[in-house]
């Protein structure tokens, strides 16, 4: 009787056991009938899988193209004339234009500065006053003792400089003679002479001021020039050119304005030798003033 019952209930619990297990497959398959999407959500789902792939294909290219005109402008000799962007080249070229005539025109004004420093031409005109070594006529008054002169110069080199040049100069001085002091004799003449000369003056000068374009400042020039007599004018002594000097050497000395273009020049010449032939105390001193313009 004991082991009928224990049997009885081994297969009671034999069979509840199938009952779930049954029970709970059949869930799981009405589960998975419900729940399995449609065709059109495949489709859907499939579309959207293909676009992120577009989409990350389409980031990896860009990321390629940067690379390559990233690594051609670092010089990657592999990639050389590679993926370049119009827009980069355009703009590249452009500002390579634009650097390289600035190079130009700065070039061109550096050039043309240093050829100012270094060459230039210039014409003026001024008045001077002469008296020989020996005049003495009523003392110190200017009166019949001034001239003028015209000239040019070329002037070559930096700060210091050789200059050289041509000016036509008119000189005019008083002459004295004593008479004899006896009565209807030779009776004291003074008498205006006019000599016409051409020069030829050298310098040698230096700029002890001047501005960074060295077209203006202040300078200092000696030098030496050679003087011929073109001729003479009419006067009470009967002095003609043949009386004169065939040519002499007069000593320079020189001090210079320059303001941009125009210059202002205090020269002073200084005989060597006496203009008058046979005549002792004829060396010629000369305070000249000049005024100018540069180029």
């Amino acid at each position: 009787m004991k082991k009928s019952l224990n049997a009885a209930l081994l297969l009671a619990g034999v069979c509840s056991a199938g009952l779930a297990l049954g029970q709970q497959n059949s869930y799981n398959d009405r589960y998975d009938r419900d729940y399995r999407p449609s065709r059109r959500d495949e489709r859907r789902m499939y579309e959207e899988r293909i676009d992120e792939r577009r989409e990350f294909n389409q980031r990896n290219d860009d990321n390629r193209r940067y690379d390559n005109r990233y690594e051609d402008r670092m010089g990657n000799s592999r990639n050389y004339g590679r993926m370049f962007d119009e827009r980069d080249l355009s703009k590249a070229y452009d500002e390579g234009f634009e650097d390289g005539q600035r190079s130009v025109e700065v070039e061109e004004r550096k050039q043309r500065r240093e050829n100012y420093k270094n060459f230039t031409l210039g014409i003026y005109a001024g008045a001077n006053s002469t008296r020989f070594e020996g005049e003495d006529v009523q003392g110190n008054n200017l009166s019949g003792r001034l001239g003028y002169q015209l000239g040019f110069f070329v002037r070559g080199g930096g700060r210091v400089y050789g200059q050289i040049g041509a000016e036509y100069l008119t000189s005019s001085s008083d002459f004295f003679r004593a008479g004899d002091g006896q009565v209807n004799g030779i009776s004291d003449i003074t008498s205006n002479v006019d000599q016409k000369y051409i020069h030829v003056p050298a310098y040698i000068g230096v700029k002890i001021a001047q501005s960074e374009r060295g077209i203006s400042g202040v300078r200092l020039q000696i030098g030496a020039e050679y003087s011929a007599p073109l001729g003479v004018n009419n006067n009470a002594f009967n002095f003609s050119q043949s009386d004169f000097a065939a040519a002499t050497v007069n000593g320079l000395a020189n001090i210079g304005f320059d303001a941009g273009p125009l210059f202002l020049d205090f020269v002073y010449h200084y005989g060597f030798a006496d203009v008058l032939n046979n005549v002792s105390n004829t060396k010629r001193r000369i305070l000249g003033v000049n005024l100018g313009v540069k180029f």
